[in-house]
């Protein structure tokens, strides 16, 4: 027990809940779901059990709750994760009830965090909104990644705005041929990795102090192939191509076909020389006829840099709304 004023962490045996400890847990859940914005992944108490408490059974990760006396107020997680690179690391994800951040409950997490540091040295907490930031800055955290969260609604899509913008910047573009893809084949594998490389040079991302480069290579790009098929995950990709066949542009949707009610759109990337002409609002628009044609869902997830100003326009011009701004934070002892 960590405690600080009236407020006190506590870790949640998993393995040992009984039925209305769950239900507590998904309720306060669903309470921060509200709060932050984020998305209504668990439609009840079994789909919160099975999808996010199983996480915590059997391993190393660990599970805490924040109480003010009797009241649950946070959610604590520190989970076994990894960096961009590839590299294991821990995370402590904070998540809170309160709307007021009171000065005792910042000292208690204070105190929990100083606690993990002593046992762990160094691991990343990830924080909504900047709401605990004086806490980060007592650490000197360095900020590993900085994301905007947008989200769009299906019923909020244009479906006309679609169609006439294709039509446009497919005259506007007619040196240019789109292609289609469900999955990175050998044929576009090299293409798309450098492309997604050189791409990753221009991310806002590398200014933070504790950025991680992400490096994506053939060998890489195969294993999620891999992956997607035996988790069965689709990769809608749209890629653009020159008339000498050489890839200019690409846009990337992640669906879980065995629950589509999320996509992730992911690393929309335009050649330095092919900026100007559009080709992103053209990827935008034909990706989001396909997801409206060929999938069930309910909303649409981006992430952008909140100084990535011309991927943010484009995500607000096809509708996207901005939810909530999580940062990545790197402590160490």
């Amino acid at each position: 027990m960590i405690v600080g004023g009236a407020y006190e962490v506590n870790r949640v045996d998993t393995n040992n809940l009984i039925a209305e400890e769950i239900e507590e847990l998904y309720l306060v859940d669903r309470c921060i779901v509200e709060r932050y914005g984020f998305l209504k992944r668990f439609r009840g108490v079994s789909e919160y059990k099975d999808l996010f408490l199983s996480m915590f059974i059997g391993n190393d990760n660990d599970l805490f709750i924040i109480k003010n006396h009797s009241l649950t107020c946070g959610i604590l997680s520190f989970m076994k994760s990894t960096d961009w690179s590839g590299k294991e690391r821990y995370e402590l994800s904070i998540r809170l009830c309160d709307l007021v951040i009171s000065k005792h409950l910042i000292e208690c997490l204070d105190r929990f965090v100083y606690k993990k540091l002593i046992e762990y040295n160094r691991f990343a907490i990830i924080t909504y909104n900047n709401e605990l930031e004086a806490l980060m800055e007592k650490y000197s955290a360095a900020i590993d990644k900085k994301s905007n969260t947008y989200t769009l609604n299906k019923e909020d899509i244009d479906i006309d705005l679609l169609n006439k913008s294709i039509n446009d910047y497919q005259i506007k573009n007619n040196d240019l041929d789109m292609i289609y893809t469900d999955i990175i084949s050998e044929e576009y594998i090299e293409q798309y990795c450098q492309l997604f490389m050189e791409t990753m040079k221009d991310m806002p991302d590398r200014e933070e102090e504790g950025y991680v480069e992400y490096v994506i290579n053939p060998e890489k790009q195969r294993k999620y192939n891999e992956a997607n098929h035996e988790t069965n995950n689709a990769h809608h990709c749209f890629m653009i191509f020159n008339k000498d066949n050489e890839m200019v542009a690409k846009s990337n949707v992640s669906v879980n076909n065995n629950d589509p009610r999320f996509p992730y759109q992911f690393m929309i990337g335009v050649k330095g020389q092919y900026r100007g002409r559009s080709l992103g609002k053209w990827l935008y628009a034909t990706m989001y006829k396909k997801l409206l044609e060929d999938v069930v869902f309910e909303k649409v997830l981006v992430h952008h840099h909140p100084k990535n100003k011309p991927a943010i326009d484009i995500s607000e011009w096809i509708g996207y709304e901005f939810s909530y701004l999580e940062v990545t934070h790197l402590v160490c002892n």
